[in-house]
């Protein structure tokens, strides 16, 4: 735009204010958000020079790729300083505020949530997504219900970056040996049972186990949208019919015969590694365990996890990696631009194509996902995306504590032959001491 008529706008919206602010029915406040708009600049620009301390728990080689050289190429004035703790998640928080190093901004995983909550380390992003105007109906409609239900009083605390989801993958050479059809998208939990007799042997001295699972993911995500605390009470909700019939699905899959597990569940290592296990319902990011092994050593491929019946295509309940801003920060609205870009089209474009399932809704970013990894070429890439994500659950700052509950409560009855009612019942006691202490500290 010229010069001269870039002073037209300003004068033509500086005349707007002043009428707006004398004109019936008008008020000093709108008139202030009205300056606030034209004074707010592009998100796109951080115009000086600025530096964003960052907490990002996790390799160096991915906060490289996905966050220090995408924001240094987008924002050549921004200058992300990377704050180590020596411990990580929650704790390592706790020990940079503890240290007076706050972060502007920081990753974190939901199962974090609670604990971070306790830290007082969540600003409310609302009032930036308006400044903006940035479009969260961009979001995949279960993403953005469960951001909303992260927060109360209409809050948005958090943004999220990337989802999770879960896929089973098997191992061609186990069926092949035995002569069982591969497993197959769509398949419900009685049917991958079916399947997994059918591969649970041994064979010349060695064991052949047909299925296995992540421990904690498919609790803390459930597909059955199972709530963990009485929002009224506080009170741990480990023993009503749905709990009842998801632990006793989990472990129907060890009570297959030569399933058993000896040590622990969920050891994904005996696909990948020892390759004695037949399939695998794990977090999407164990594919990349797969993708590091060369073909020759493991014929492997994906389908959809298995489902219930009485909920057909329904997956786990979305589960979000997110960027937060501290209240703290000096720098809320260069921090923002920069969680704002990593949720841009084109970023969420590029993550989608290296495998970070994108939070968008837009089916054209989405059918993209893994592009770029040639690893999987040939692959039901498309069990990614099939199920839809299950309804969000009430959620707590006290999940957490019951999750962790829950999945102990499963090994039990697992491997110690603890009665489902029991390990559960057991569970929620150990829940709520574990909330009751949570409370107690906020005092």
């Amino acid at each position: 735009m010229k010069k001269r008529n870039r002073w037209k706008v300003v004068t033509l919206a500086s005349l707007a204010l002043a009428m707006a602010g004398c004109s019936p029915g008008g008020s000093g406040e709108a008139a202030e958000d009205r300056k606030n708009e034209i004074s707010v600049g592009s998100i796109d620009v951080v115009d000086k020079p600025v530096t964003l301390k960052i907490y990002f728990p996790y390799p160096d080689d991915v906060y490289a790729r996905f966050v220090q050289e995408p924001v240094a190429k987008k924002f050549p004035n921004v200058t992300l300083e990377r704050l180590v703790p020596s411990k990580g998640g929650p704790e390592g928080m706790g020990e940079l505020l503890s240290a007076g190093n706050v972060p502007d901004l920081f990753y974190a995983v939901p199962g974090w949530y609670g604990k971070l909550q306790l830290l007082h380390v969540f600003e409310d992003l609302s009032p930036l997504i308006k400044k903006y105007n940035f479009d969260m109906g961009r979001l995949h409609p279960s993403i953005l219900e469960t951001v909303k239900s992260y927060s109360s009083g209409g809050k948005i605390e958090i943004m999220p970056e990337s989802m999770a989801t879960l896929l089973l993958v098997y191992n061609k050479a186990i069926f092949d040996k035995f002569g069982v059809p591969y497993p197959k998208d769509g398949m419900t939990w009685d049917q991958i049972l079916t399947v997994a007799r059918g591969v649970s042997k041994t064979d010349n001295g060695t064991e052949y186990r047909g299925l296995d699972f992540d421990r904690f993911f498919p609790i803390n995500n459930s597909q059955l949208s199972l709530p963990f605390v009485d929002t009224k009470t506080n009170k741990a909700i480990t023993t009503s019919d749905g709990w009842q019939k998801l632990i006793s699905t989990l472990k129907a899959v060890y009570d297959v015969s030569g399933n058993k597990p000896s040590k622990a569940i969920g050891n994904g290592a005996l696909f990948f590694k020892d390759k004695t296990l037949a399939m695998f319902i794990g977090h999407i990011n164990f594919l990349n365990n797969l993708m590091a092994i060369p073909d020759s050593e493991l014929q492997w491929d994906m389908v959809t996890m298995p489902t219930f019946s009485e909920l057909p295509g329904t997956g786990t309940q979305v589960n979000t990696p997110f960027y937060s801003i501290t209240p703290s920060s000096a720098h809320k609205d260069e921090a923002f631009k920069v969680i704002a870009y990593l949720m841009s089209d084109d970023m969420q474009t590029f993550y989608n194509k290296e495998g970070r399932l994108t939070v968008l809704k837009d089916n054209a970013i989405r059918d993209q996902y893994g592009a770029n990894l040639k690893q999987l070429s040939g692959k039901n890439v498309k069990a990614v995306t099939s199920l839809q994500p299950a309804r969000p659950r009430p959620f707590t700052l006290y999940d957490d504590y019951v999750v962790t509950q829950l999945s102990t409560a499963l090994q039990r009855a697992t491997l110690d032959n603890v009665d489902i009612n029991t390990a559960l019942r057991e569970a929620g006691e150990l829940a709520n001491k574990d909330i009751e202490n949570h409370i107690n500290s906020m005092k």
